[in-house]
């Protein structure tokens, strides 16, 4: 089973927080996202009828198709977070536990103690890279995609300075 490439956006229907979010689920060792009407949802692997997501139906790559060991850049408002590596398969729960950092009914784990922070990347602010994204999920298919070439100078510049890296 080959490695797959993934972008998203994590804000639980937030927006005006969502880089908050996103650093602390990151930090906590999760990504994963919600719904506008929950009651819509519910566990993802055991939805009937997705026709009734709507225009959310393009989440459910998050619960059947990212597999473990794929390859996640987390953006926030265009912004890069982080590169990760998923650590479980899906998860969901009825009730969101803020406490715990998972801000989502449905997430994933990750590896929190090799993730890839943007920031750490890229140090000089005036370089730093804007990804437009007009969806919260989107499979990376093409080599040649800013969000791909970028997941890739992360993990060679990770590889360089970290020789055990687990990318």
């Amino acid at each position: 089973m080959s490695i797959q490439y993934w972008r998203m956006q994590l804000h639980p229907d937030d927006s005006t927080f969502s880089s908050f979010y996103a650093h602390t689920s990151i930090a906590k060792g999760f990504i994963g996202l919600d719904f506008k009407k929950e009651s819509n949802a519910g566990d993802l692997l055991t939805l009937q009828n997705d026709d009734s997501l709507g225009y959310q139906k393009t989440y459910l790559p998050f619960a059947k198709d990212i597999k473990i060991g794929d390859i996640v850049l987390v953006v926030a408002h265009h912004n890069p977070i982080a590169v990760v590596k998923v650590t479980s398969n899906y998860n969901y729960i009825r009730e969101v536990i803020p406490e715990l950092g998972i801000w989502f009914r449905h997430f994933r784990q990750i590896d929190k103690d090799n993730i890839i922070y943007y920031s750490d990347f890229e140090t000089n602010k005036n370089k730093y890279q804007s990804i437009t994204m007009t969806n919260t999920i989107s499979r990376l298919r093409n080599e040649d995609t800013q969000s791909m070439q970028l997941i890739q100078e992360m993990i060679t510049w990770e590889k360089s300075n970290n020789p055990d890296s687990i990318y």
